[in-house]
């Protein structure tokens, strides 16, 4: 999470961490036993945010890359993501740009907004009674997807509130199920 303690600018930290952390797994792929061809990100909540970030913006370079590894992600899956800086959630946005952010940062920042044909395949799940995050995010980011032509599964779950586990406590779904079976369709 952004920090003013930790991190010279808080709007970058966060995309700095996710780019040195894709870097770091490429480059050590080989010793893990990793194929650098087949590395994703994943992210919750604000992390959902982190991880559309370094989906969409991918000529946005934050971190020194003198080997010229690729930092953008294979694929990403987002659960109940941030997508929008919506007026009504206010603390998110203020956590990452401020309390009085310029329109061209709700812009940079509103990742829907910058979804394009290089956008990694995406899979999301949301909880429609998601009362912190609104649902509205998956489903902007999701149609974003589709008019780019981007590959993506998304499933909206009746329930489950925000920040939910693996398994719809009332229907049973296990969203991690369907996930890896969408790894498997996809090559991943």
């Amino acid at each position: 999470m952004p920090n003013d303690t930790i991190m010279i600018n808080r709007s970058i930290g966060p995309l700095q961490d996710a780019q040195a952390a894709i870097r770091l797994v490429r480059q050590r792929a080989a010793e893990w036993g990793i194929n650098p061809n087949k590395v994703g990100t994943m992210g919750l909540s604000a992390g959902g945010h982190l991880a559309s970030m370094e989906g969409t913006q991918q000529n946005r370079v934050v971190i020194s890359n003198p080997e010229k590894i690729s930092l953008r992600p294979d694929f990403m899956a987002l659960l109940y993501p941030v997508i929008l800086y919506d007026p009504a959630i206010p603390r998110t946005r203020e956590t990452l740009i401020g309390k009085q952010p310029s329109p061209e940062s709700l812009h940079l920042y509103s990742t829907d907004k910058h979804v394009t044909t290089a956008t990694p395949p995406t899979f999301m799940v949301h909880a429609a009674d998601d009362d912190v995050i609104p649902v509205k995010n998956t489903l902007s980011f999701f149609n974003s997807l589709l008019q780019a032509n981007v590959k993506a599964e998304m499933h909206i779950l009746q329930s489950g509130g925000h920040g939910f586990d693996l398994t719809d406590l009332n229907s049973k779904d296990n969203w991690f199920r369907m996930f890896k079976s969408w790894l498997r369709e996809n090559g991943f």
